[in-house]
């Protein structure tokens, strides 16, 4: 990704040990970014992420992609994730939305070369995870829940609109637009979809019902002959059965009174 900047970090595993790269991170630094440069900076911190982004969106980089970063306080996290610090976290420092897009955007690209797909965030289940749900970690604020945190879902649903490459707008776009037959044109913008509701649809209806096998009767006389022959014969015999029902009712009942006389 263009504009990131190296700051580097002497923290971190040496390669993923043969794991894969399955999610992605969130953190806060609970300070700013020219702290948190600092810190990683030094070996005596044993804390490193991949990447951290301050305030203005600027984007720095403390440990490359093919090793493990020092982050979630989980060796098989830290062996399979990419890790993102945000600046903010404490009430004099915001987590601004230069930040979020910033973040946004870096999620987009790990997902996309990493073949994540979608992103989505649900604990250590889907491919987002938060610091706070890990194993192991005991920042349980990071990095939605302390002061001025991450509004994770923000990110995410940022980074999916990079990601797919539409809109909600774009799609109803689509939508709207649809070719009422095949390489069919629009007289005027909806058109397709009037069509689509007003006659194709009716139409499919109608041959279905038409369609329809009583006997291998002829097209159309289906419904004919269901409705005035299948229906009616089907009620006559539940008539019949009732009536069978009926007369085993009365022997039962007569049966019973002379019982009772005894």
């Amino acid at each position: 990704m263009d504009g990131v900047k190296w700051i580097g970090s002497p923290n971190h595993y040496n390669g993923r040990a043969g794991h894969k790269v399955t999610h992605i991170t969130l953190h806060i630094m609970a300070g700013f970014l020219a702290g948190t440069d600092s810190v990683f900076s030094r070996s005596s911190s044993q804390a490193s992420a991949h990447y951290g982004i301050g305030a203005n969106g600027e984007i720095h980089q403390y440990v490359s992609e093919t090793n493990g970063s020092w982050s979630d306080a989980n060796y098989e996290s830290n062996m399979s994730t990419i890790s993102i610090e945000h600046e903010g976290g404490i009430a004099q420092a915001e987590c601004t939305q230069a930040c979020i897009d910033a973040s946004a955007r870096l999620c987009a690209d790990i997902a996309q070369r990493y073949g994540l797909g979608m992103l989505w965030h649900d604990g250590t289940r889907g491919n987002v995870w938060l610091h706070r749900e890990i194993s192991g970690t005991d920042h349980a604020t990071c990095p939605d829940l302390a002061p001025n945190g991450l509004p994770y879902q923000q990110v995410i649903d940022k980074a999916n609109k990079i990601i797919g490459g539409t809109t909600m707008t774009n799609a109803g776009d689509e939508v709207w637009n649809w070719a009422y037959k095949p390489g069919g044109k629009n007289a005027t913008p909806g058109g397709n979809m009037y069509n689509l509701i007003n006659y194709e649809l009716p139409l499919r209806i109608r041959d279905s019902i038409m369609q329809y096998n009583f006997k291998n009767t002829a097209p159309g006389g289906n419904v004919y002959n269901t409705l005035c022959f299948e229906i009616p014969g089907m009620l006559k015999q539940l008539a019949k059965t009732i009536e069978e029902q009926q007369k085993q009712i009365n022997v039962l009942t007569e049966k019973i009174d002379r019982l009772q006389k005894i």
